[in-house]
């Protein structure tokens, strides 16, 4: 894993309050913001459940559908 070193500004609550989590504030933020990006993708998931319902073509007739607009040639594919 490649690190790079960079500045952010914090209130100084939180970063005092992170500081008695762990003496490692890098490696304590590193492991929060992987939690809340793991949550946000859980949730970006959970939201998209459902998004094809009511719709009348299936998925393989929409991008079928997208193949044929601009007689584009998909890697030689027929549409």
């Amino acid at each position: 894993m490649h690190l790079v070193k960079t500045s952010i500004t914090l209130p100084d609550d939180l970063l005092q309050e992170a500081k008695t989590m762990s003496k490692n504030v890098s490696s304590f933020i590193t492991e929060a913001l992987r939690e809340y990006i793991r949550q946000r993708k859980v949730q970006k998931a959970m939201e998209s459940f459902g998004s094809w319902k009511g719709r009348e073509d299936t998925s393989v007739d929409i991008v079928n559908d997208l193949r044929k607009e601009g007689d584009r040639d998909y890697a030689g594919r027929s549409h």
